[in-house]
Formats: C-alpha cells, sequence, structure tokens
C-alpha cells in the first residue's frame, strides 16, 4: 500500500471510490425514474417524448459515469488497495 494509513484509501483509490459514487448516484437517478414510468405502463399509459428524452439523457450519464468508473478501477493495482476499495463499496 502506498503512503497511506492502513484504514486510508491511496489517490488513486479515492479517485476510483468519488467514480463509484457517481455512477450509484447516475444509476439511483436512471432507476427512480424508470420506477416513475412503470407506474404510468401500470395505468395503461406511455411515456412523453419528453420523458423518453430525459430517460435517453440519464442513460447517457450512467454511461459515462460507468466508463470512467471502470478506468478508475484499472488504475487501481495494489492490492491492498483494491482490498480496501472493495470492502468500502461494501
Amino acid at each position: 500500500m502506498t503512503e497511506t494509513s492502513e484504514n486510508e484509501l491511496s489517490a488513486i483509490a479515492q479517485a476510483a471510490w468519488e467514480a463509484y459514487l457517481r455512477m450509484s448516484e447516475t444509476k439511483n437517478t436512471y432507476y427512480e425514474f424508470m420506477q416513475s414510468l412503470e407506474q404510468k405502463y401500470d395505468k395503461g399509459e406511455t411515456p412523453s417524448e419528453e420523458e423518453n428524452q430525459q430517460l435517453e439523457v440519464m442513460l447517457k450519464a450512467h454511461s459515462v459515469t460507468v466508463a470512467e468508473f471502470n478506468e478508475a478501477m484499472r488504475a487501481v493495482v495494489d492490492p491492498d488497495d483494491r482490498e480496501l476499495l472493495f470492502n468500502k463499496m461494501g
């Protein structure tokens, strides 16, 4: 492990953690919106064009954060850093 205390993330692992949090946020936003659309479907309604566009924007944003997370995780090569990071992710 590099220049950190035993339970502290290295700068590289911290960047991956922050990318993970951003990815989780976009996922939650996307899923919450999908749930609201599901309620419309349950009533026999369909999403508006605006809702479809909003969904597309959310999906693109989530795809970007997933790619950023994957890139950040590839940078975490130290096994101890990876283990600490995975433990933090739960």
